[in-house]
């Protein structure tokens, strides 16, 4: 029993730790190659950076987390699934940087093909009982994580340290679930992906935290999003219908409130008027842009976006291990009460950015007018 209790946390460990080891090493050489080959992220005015930065960092992201999680010898079908879709996704993701871009709709292909793919090996929501039901909705989910979490990449050392964040969290969530029960699990493999997730990251964001000296670019927010998404359709959080879909939902706050909120303000404010629109529109407008608008420096934003995270992460886990009704209700609470003061920020953001355009029209007016 013993033995049993040190095998999957140790993994765990080794898994990160090759993770780590294995980005650190690559980075150096993929921003290197990139400048060479031209692979750049180029200064545009719907962007933040001043200058040309190598992208496409998320094929070393890939590379060191498939390391960390594979050198272990551990295989389980889910994990087959989830392994081969990201690898679809960073595939794709990494043509879109090479070419600078791709339409979306061949994204959205792809993620329908590899969440019908992924769901051969069992990884698909069980809400409904009924095979296209519960495909279509594992779709839904699928495309709206991946989506957001591609959102979420607009600010150095973001995406990847949120991506740390809610891996941290399932793989707090695995090794509760391995302690309680003393034996391998289907978390057994969820964890080792967690683990891996979190030494690559972080590995990528001693080279992508402010001021960054590479971008994930789509190769990695493609294929972290859709593995993020991945592990939240399989994590076994509960028997309660209604707690096992806020569990993932509140693990992943950031980038799914982040997206639902600016794709509801651009529409209210006439920005987006067709699905093509709501799709392919690009603005700083995001939670870390707010922040900005407010005084915010963008290390402090994404700091706080950490904090954020890392708060509705942990109502997430509690709600996993809550044990009373009053416990459900308290952490679902928690969650909600990050929510609304997110929602305060960034009106009141909205409006502080607003207030300046209008004193700057009013000023070019006038100098105009004299």
């Amino acid at each position: 029993m013993f033995d049993k209790l040190q095998y999957w946390p140790r993994t765990y460990i080794a898994a990160a730790c090759i993770s780590f080891i294995v980005a650190v090493l690559l980075m150096p050489l993929a921003i290197t190659l990139f400048r060479r080959w031209g692979v750049i992220d180029h200064i545009a005015d719907n962007k933040i950076h001043k200058q040309p930065v190598p992208r496409a960092g998320g094929i070393v992201i890939f590379i060191a987390f498939a390391m960390g999680v594979l050198l272990p010898n551990y295989r389980d079908n889910p994990m087959k699934g989830v392994m081969l879709g990201a690898a679809v996704c960073l595939l794709v993701g990494a043509i879109d940087d090479w070419r600078g871009g791709i339409p979306a709709v061949f994204k959205f292909l792809t993620l329908t093909i590899v969440t019908f793919i992924m769901s051969w090996y069992g990884v698909l929501l069980s809400t409904f009982g009924v095979y296209w039901l519960d495909l279509l909705l594992t779709l839904f989910w699928i495309v709206g994580v991946t989506s957001a979490f591609n959102g979420l990449d607009n600010m150095d050392g973001l995406a990847s340290g949120v991506a740390t964040v809610v891996s941290t969290m399932y793989l707090f969530i695995a090794l509760q679930v391995f302690y309680v029960k003393g034996t391998e699990t289907s978390l057994s493999w969820f964890g080792l992906l967690a683990a891996g997730l979190i030494g690559a990251n972080l590995g990528f964001l001693v080279y992508n935290f402010r001021p960054a000296r590479i971008f994930m670019g789509d190769a990695g927010s493609f294929f972290l999003g859709f593995t993020l998404a991945a592990l939240g359709v399989m994590g076994e959080w509960s028997e309660n219908r209604i707690v096992s879909i806020s569990i993932p939902v509140l693990i992943l706050g950031v980038p799914i409130f982040d997206f639902a909120y600016i794709l509801v303000a651009r529409i209210i404010r006439g920005e987006t008027k067709s699905i093509r629109q709501v799709i392919e529109h690009c603005a700083p407008d995001h939670l870390s842009h707010r922040l900005v608008w407010i005084g915010f420096s963008q290390r402090n934003a994404v700091l706080f976006i950490y904090l954020i995270a890392i708060a509705m992460g942990i109502s997430g886990v509690l709600l996993r291990n809550s044990t009373s009704y009053i416990d459900t209700v308290l952490a679902i609470v928690q969650g909600l009460s990050v929510v609304v003061i997110v929602i305060v920020l960034m009106l009141t953001a909205a409006r502080r950015n607003e207030a300046i355009s209008n004193d700057l029209n009013r000023e070019t007016g006038g100098n105009q007018g004299e």
